[in-house]
């Protein structure tokens, strides 16, 4: 297809586009009927009480109706209390460390560690160790981090985490920038 032809069509459906937009926001909202109007209930005087502030013949209009239409939200759900003293289980831990990622990683390292400690056989050890070498890292401490990452290569070392940690940390660039060519 030529570039004119192209030009063209691109312009006849931006064209197409704008009448549609035209069309939709420039309906004239008194075509869409109102709601049905229910009059309010009017009480009814009996004929021995008479009305001491209107005289006999004036004739009552009734208020407008109360909108019913409005719902009321639910209560919100009493806040979660942690119990400080009460370590976390397993998943919570998981979920903490995952929620926090690098933006805390002296509390990272703290919640990886106790977690390593605690549950050394879980199916999750790989990526609390991993969690571990990467809190030392955002710390800038390499060395520590380079030792947790052997350790873990040790432990692990056909986990996808190990092979992040691998791929990542332990395995240098073969043209190191600071070194001049």
């Amino acid at each position: 297809m030529s570039k004119p032809a192209t030009i063209a069509i691109a312009a006849a459906s931006a064209g197409v586009v704008a009448l549609l937009f035209f069309f939709v926001l420039n309906k004239d909202p008194r075509s869409i009927p109102a709601p049905p109007r229910v009059p309010a209930p009017v009480a009814e005087l009996t004929a021995s009480e008479p009305s001491p502030s209107l005289p006999e013949t004036a004739e009552v209009e009734p208020h407008p109706a109360a909108r019913t239409d409005v719902v009321a939200r639910p209560a919100l759900p009493p806040p979660v209390v942690l119990n400080a003293d009460k370590p976390l289980d397993e998943h919570s831990l998981l979920a903490e460390l995952q929620d926090l990622a690098a933006s805390d990683p002296p509390r990272s390292l703290k919640l990886a560690r106790e977690a390593v400690e605690r549950f050394p056989d879980s199916p999750n050890a790989p990526e609390f160790e991993w969690n571990v070498v990467k809190a030392l890292f955002n710390m800038r401490q390499l060395e520590d981090a380079e030792r947790e990452a052997r350790i873990m290569v040790a432990k692990y070392p056909d986990n996808h985490f190990t092979g992040d940690v691998v791929h990542h940390l332990l395995n240098h660039p073969p043209n190191p920038s600071d070194v001049p060519p």
